[in-house]
């Protein structure tokens, strides 16, 4: 849609069939169904049929399938029904696997679907001739939209008017500088993409200034969709959680398939069994001993977290984000509006001229604020000089002619403005970087030259009010010239007070005890800074405060130690954030990194966890950030840590539970196959059985297990590599020999005293009751403690649920099919006290882990 770049703005308008004052509403309805959502084209979600039939995509499974359509054919040849039955059987149970494999994937599916719905944006839109906020999805060609810094552009656009714009449209160019934009037709059609000054194209964003557009192009028709086009299909990058499940997976399959070729060879040969139903049992033991469903398990057990995140005023954006906050060990923050209120009030002034107009003409004119009195929007600083004014019943008749926005770089902001015919310029900021601008100062003399009795008078002050926890502006002024920052004369200080946010130093307090650092990096004056983080409790002496400008003096080794050792980053640049994050990183740390603004995209982008405030933060380090922080607090970040290692921890329970359930399968039937060469052991249809019936029914409940309350009271663990450390083995081995132990010596003793029909039974129900109970070794607390028990009523329900199903199976005519017969009174007696031994087990092993982490304490 560049072909408007060639038009006039009217005619533009024209074209569009729209004006300056956007569309009517019924309008913007019957465009939205004339040219569709203003959304890329996402990848098809794969329907309840596909999902079914992908659970076949298994090479075991397929095999499985095979062999047992074999079996059916030659049962069906040579008339032996009861071949025919267990194929049946076998072929069920591969379904109603699949069934709930099916109904796994589209719940995890939905999950994240929601997830995306969260982390949409807003875009500012003239309808009727007013102004309102839509949803980004909802614009569409003929909208009037209104932009300014930190704005994400949500479509293609002609602009209009704009006031010193400038956009990074690096996402769609390639080029890192941000390029200048203005209304002005374009006359050569040869202008290339990056040349086109008068355009604005969707997902690049306003670095500086504003300005209003038309909307030219939406969704798959702008510059972005055209890129999109060319990029669908594109391969998928895994994350640490991922990759580690994958390595897991391979070296189980490995095993299994190892095993269950032991078992084949032992069968076939050994015992003189036919190749096929040898073949189909080795495959039953693979298909039910790989646990190819656990990644999408572990997919619904973060999701449902991430669900519940949502409605504490936390919203995930990236998924893979969850795995890294139960590793988090260092939270960057930023001081205003985080960890204090940013509703600021001026409650001290400090001018060496007692009535200076110019103080007040500064702070009016130094204003992007919009509204009336008690209903002002923007920025609270600038909020807060307002309301002095209005305070102080001060009146302005003056006009501001050009504006040079605020950088984070210059810390400034300066206006050209008009007052009683004359030409004035006006500028606020950092009283450190202001000062260095001016020459003169006014004086109830007038202007004089600035000399070293001021400047050391000013800082006097400046540090005073700093050191009451103040944020401190400077005021500064020239008469007529050009809005440059230089030869200026400076007018005075204002402190401005703002409170600690409630619940914030309690947050950083218990962050201390789960061994999370808190650093606050602020472009504030290192004394305000030092002052509010003493309150918070983040540092205790003025040592550890470390400005900006120190940073750059300092040699590589020196900054490293430095910021090792540093709570609070004062006076700080952008690029000082980002070097920060990296030297963390580097030392090992899991970094999360506040931000609000575009200068803090980077370092956002580059931290482990990035996060934007929900309120002040811009589009642009929302669509950077991993995840969103709607009340813009402190103590919502620290929540969302304490959910995420919640989440860290339900992720490790149902992974050991998944290995060490089936670890013990695997293990029983080699020990079986080969000591007990001449007896049959459990049948393919029993295998799949019970993997049915633990491996669906339990995992899902440790996944939304509440936990203790004591994850915030250990050190932070990463969920990838709490896979393979040493609790972990330890548990899984542990607890994978002692089910083993416990079935194949139920087995053994059961051949001897009833025979191989009852034996086989005993073993069944055996291993499916030790394998529901070791649910309950692997949340870690005691069975005894009711109330946390009854914390998890879901997986109460689930474990009752699989018993309740086994012993149908045992106490119906259906018990046939599956080889089983019902059990008398002592072989009951045998089963439930041998299963329930691991609950013993299990409260020993925990009991040993905590008081040997009490004693590391």
């Amino acid at each position: 849609m560049r072909k408007y770049s060639f038009y006039s703005v009217e005619d533009t308008l024209l074209q569009l069939n729209t004006k300056r004052t956007g569309l009517s509403q019924i309008e913007a309805d019957n465009r939205l169904r004339q040219y569709g959502y203003n959304l890329l084209n996402k990848e098809k979600s794969s329907s309840v049929f596909k999902l079914f039939f992908g659970q076949f995509k298994d090479f075991m499974t397929i095999l499985l399938i095979f062999a047992a359509t074999i079996s059916a054919c030659i049962a069906l040849l040579s008339g032996d029904k009861s071949n025919l039955t267990d194929t049946f059987i076998i072929v069920f149970i591969i379904f109603l696997n699949a069934i709930v494999g099916c109904a796994q994937q589209y719940r995890a599916d939905k999950a994240i679907e929601q997830l995306k719905k969260l982390s949409s944006c807003n875009v500012k839109v003239i309808r009727d001739g007013k102004n309102c906020v839509v949803d980004n999805s909802l614009i569409t060609v003929g909208d009037v939209i209104r932009l300014e810094e930190g704005d994400l552009v949500p479509a293609d656009c002609r602009i209009i008017t704009c006031s010193a714009m400038l956009v990074d449209e690096s996402s769609l160019t390639g080029e890192s500088a941000a390029v200048e934009k203005n209304s002005q037709t374009l006359t050569d059609n040869k202008t290339p993409l990056g040349s086109t000054s008068n355009a604005l194209f969707s997902s690049t964003f306003v670095v500086r200034g504003c300005g209003e557009a038309v909307v030219t192009g939406v969704g798959m028709n702008t510059e972005i969709g055209a890129i999109a086009n060319m990029l669908e299909g594109g391969e998928k990058t895994q994350t640490p959680l991922e990759k580690s499940l994958n390595i897991l997976g391979k070296g189980i399959s490995i095993f299994v398939i190892a095993v269950s070729l032991i078992i084949f060879i032992v069968g076939a040969f050994m015992r003189g069994e036919g190749l096929l139903n040898n073949f189909m049992t080795a495959i039953a033991i693979a298909v039910a001993a790989i646990p190819e469903g656990l990644t999408a398990v572990v997919t619904i057990i973060m999701a449902i977290g991430v669900q519940k995140m949502s409605k504490n005023k936390v919203v995930i954006r990236k998924l893979k984000s969850v795995e890294t906050l139960g590793g988090c060990n260092v939270i960057c923050t930023d001081k205003t509006g985080t960890l204090t209120c940013n509703k600021m009030k001026v409650v001290n002034v400090f001018s060496l001229c007692k009535n200076a107009d110019e103080l007040h003409d500064c702070m009016y004119s130094c204003n992007t604020v919009k509204g009336e009195r008690g209903k002002y929007v923007g920025d609270t600083t600038e909020i807060a000089l307002l309301n002095y004014l209005n305070d102080n019943g001060v009146k302005s008749d003056i006009k501001v002619l050009d504006i040079l926005p605020f950088t984070s770089e210059r810390k400034m902001m300066s206006v050209k403005a008009k007052k009683g015919g004359k030409i004035y310029v006006f500028c606020k900021g950092a009283p450190d970087k202001l000062i260095n601008k001016c020459t003169n100062i006014l004086t109830d003399e007038g202007e004089v030259q600035l000399n070293s009795e001021h400047i050391s008078l000013i800082t006097k002050q400046n540090e005073q009010m700093s050191s009451r926890a103040l944020r401190v502006l400077a005021f500064a002024y020239k008469r007529g010239g050009k809005l440059r920052e230089e030869g200026l004369t400076f007018i005075g200080l204002c402190g401005m007070s703002d409170s600690l946010k409630e619940g914030v130093k309690e947050a950083i307090a218990e962050c201390k005890g789960a061994g999370i650092r808190t650093v606050m990096i602020t472009g504030d004056h290192a004394l305000t800074a030092f002052a509010i983080a003493r309150q918070l409790g983040i540092a205790d002496d003025i040592s550890q405060v470390i400005t900006g400008d120190e940073l750059d003096e300092m040699g590589k080794r020196e900054r490293v130690r430095a910021v090792t050792s540093g709570r609070v980053f004062a006076r700080v640049t952008p690029k000082h954030k980002n070097v920060i994050v990296k030297i963390l990183q580097k030392q090992g740390n899991v970094v999360a990194m506040t931000g609000d603004g575009v200068n803090d995209a980077p370092s956002i982008k580059s931290a482990d966890i990035g996060i934007s405030m929900g309120i002040s933060g811009t589009d642009v380090s929302k669509n950077v950030s991993d995840m969103v922080i709607a009340d813009d607090n402190f103590a919502t970040i620290v929540s969302a840590v304490k959910e995420g290692r919640k989440i860290a921890d339900n992720v490790k329970k149902t992974i050991r539970f998944f290995i060490a359930t089936n670890l013990a399968e695997v293990l029983a039937i080699l020990i079986a196959t080969l000591f007990f060469v001449k007896y049959d052991f459990l049948s393919p249809e029993q295998l799949l059985w019970i993997n049915l019936i633990t491996d669906s029914f339990p995992v899902l409940a440790l996944g939304m297990d509440k936990g203790g309350g004591n994850v915030m009271k250990r050190p932070p663990k990463r969920a990838e590599k709490e896979l393979f450390c040493k609790s972990s083995l330890i548990s899984i081995l542990l607890f994978g020999g002692y089910i083993t132990a416990v079935t194949v010596g139920v087995y053994a003793y059961s051949l001897y005293a009833w025979g191989n029909a009852c034996a086989t039974t005993l073993t069944f129900l055996t291993i499916s009751f030790c394998e529901l109970f070791h649910a309950f070794n692997v949340r870690q607390s005691s069975v005894f403690a009711v109330r946390e028990l009854w914390q998890n009523k879901a997986l109460i329900f689930t474990v009752a649920a699989g018993i309740g199903v086994n012993l149908l199976l045992c106490l119906t005519p259906v018990g046939v099919l599956f080889s089983v017969v019902p059990p008398n009174g002592k072989q009951w007696a045998i089963i439930f006290i041998c299963s329930l031994s691991v609950i013993v087990v299990g409260e020993i092993y925990n009991r040993i882990t905590r008081l040997k982490s009490n004693l590391k304490k």
